[in-house]
Order: structure tokens, then C-alpha cells, then sequence
């Protein structure tokens, strides 16, 4: 499997709307993995990881065919990770599909589902776009992946997801927006060797693990992911979807967490 990181920042972006912090400063100066868009991202070229207000961007920055988008997950409801009015730009009189194409899936919680229902059957109902929910722990199959949704730690009024994804003997596991992981999910993961990690760095090398994480509650999702053997020394741990309020920059990361790999905009790695 491929994954690529087609944004690796917080809700507010890096440099982030309206802000003048010595980050955002060297990000809008410099560029380059500086700077980070909203977060998302992509498996095989197929199978997308939310759906957030930089889609569009990361559409035209890396050459996206959007024609082989089956399928969305997404792990919450929150505007930086999921903009149903964008995914019903799929809609007639919008974009122009093939008659028998099949509908783009979104696959979520309640909330997502009911949101996507709403602007589904506002206006001129469309059938170019479905919902479906998920279940916690129970595995799905979409387009030919094991997808199982990991409880996250993020929203008190709403149930949040990350994913388990697996295919051909391989295994990732992206984790975010979440904090410290509830125990459920190292039960569930116990004994299931995984190939990549991407874990939620919003606070930088911040200690937090309520909501969001640094990277010292990574290192301890990492530990306790290695005890319960979810994980060896050959799991690539990414870290990712980090604010500017984190206080360091790329290079800041790479040189404060060198134990782990430190995502960047358009960043792929293949397991």
C-alpha cells in the first residue's frame, strides 16, 4: 500500500490565517515543508482520508485523478477534515460524470452520515453521492481494503473514528484527530503487526494528550502499541496534522522527534 500525506496541518493551516508567531513567519517566508495545508490523505491513489477545505488544493498540486475516488472516509465532523458542500460538487449540473457511474461513497459516524444526507437531498436530490456508517471495530469492506474504524479520543458530544486499513497481507493505522489512545483500541489491535502509524501531533513536541497529542503522547501510543505487539522496529511511525501553536517548524520537528518520521505536504511513503 501507498499512502500519501496531502496535508499534514491543523485546522488553521501553516502559516495559519491572520497570525504573525515566529512559525508562521518562517513558513510564509520559506515555503516548501514549511508550510502545510489542511489535513487529508490519499491510499493507492484510490481510497481518501477526509475530506477537508484544502481538497481542491491538493487536487491541483499533486495532479489528482479524482475519477478513480470511490470512497471517503472520514474520522469526524469537523470543518478541517470534512466538507460535505465540496463533495456534492459531484452533483449534476456541476461536474460532468459517466451515466453508469457508480456513486462516491462517504463512509463516517452519525454526524457525517446525516450531513451528507442533508445536502444529498437539498435542492435537486442526487443519487452521484451516498453516505454509509460505520461501526467501531467492525471491519468493512471497501473497494477490496479492510477498513475498521479505531475510537478516537477527540469530540465529548461526538463519536470520532480513525482507521485501521489493511490489504494484501499489509497493514496502516491513521490516527487522527485523536489524543491518547482509549485502552479499546490497543485490545483491538494486540497482536496485529502493523507497517505504518500515523499519529496526531497537533501540539508539536508539546506534552498533551487530551484531544490532540505531542510528540511525547506519541511515544507512548508507540510503546504501548510495541508491548501488545501491534507494532516492531520495523513499523514506520509518522508523525502528523500539526499547528503552528505547537510552537516548531518542520525542521524544528525533525530535529526535536528524530525517532520518528515527520510528515510533510504531498510526503509518500509505500509499505
Amino acid at each position: 500500500m501507498k499512502i500519501q500525506f496531502l496535508g499534514t496541518a491543523a485546522a488553521e493551516g501553516v502559516p495559519a490565517f491572520f497570525c504573525n508567531c515566529p512559525v508562521c513567519r518562517e513558513a510564509f517566508e520559506k515555503g516548501g515543508r514549511q508550510a502545510r495545508s489542511r489535513s487529508g490523505a490519499l491510499i493507492d491513489g484510490v481510497l481518501k482520508l477526509d475530506f477537508g477545505p484544502d481538497t481542491y488544493h491538493h487536487i491541483l498540486a499533486h495532479h489528482l485523478d479524482t475519477e478513480n475516488w470511490k470512497s471517503v472516509l472520514i474520522t469526524h465532523s469537523h470543518e478541517d477534515h470534512f466538507v460535505p458542500s465540496e463533495i456534492l460538487y459531484r452533483r449534476e449540473g456541476f461536474a460532468q460524470v459517466a451515466e453508469d457511474s457508480e456513486p462516491l461513497t462517504v463512509y463516517g459516524n452519525q454526524a457525517v452520515v446525516d450531513q451528507v444526507e442533508a445536502h444529498r437531498t437539498s435542492g435537486t436530490p442526487t443519487n452521484r453521492v451516498a453516505a454509509k456508517r460505520l461501526a467501531l471495530f467492525t471491519p468493512e469492506q471497501i473497494q477490496g481494503y479492510t477498513v475498521t474504524p479505531m475510537l478516537a479520543q477527540h469530540m465529548p458530544n461526538e463519536e470520532c473514528f480513525f482507521y485501521l486499513i489493511e490489504k494484501d497481507g499489509k497493514r496502516i493505522l491513521y490516527a487522527h484527530d485523536t489524543g491518547f489512545f482509549p485502552e479499546e483500541n490497543f485490545r483491538y489491535l494486540a497482536g496485529k503487526r502493523l507497517d505504518l502509524v500515523s499519529l496526531d501531533c497537533t501540539n508539536c513536541n508539546l506534552e498533551f494528550d487530551k484531544g490532540h497529542m505531542g510528540a511525547p503522547a506519541g511515544r507512548r501510543v508507540r510503546a504501548r502499541l510495541m508491548e501488545t505487539g501491534a507494532a516492531d522496529e520495523h513499523t514506520i511511525f509518522v508523525l502528523n496534522h500539526f499547528s503552528h501553536n505547537g510552537g516548531a517548524s518542520y525542521d524544528q520537528m525533525v530535529h526535536l522527534a528524530p525517532d520518528f518520521v515527520i510528515s510533510y505536504d504531498g510526503m509518500t511513503v509505500e509499505v
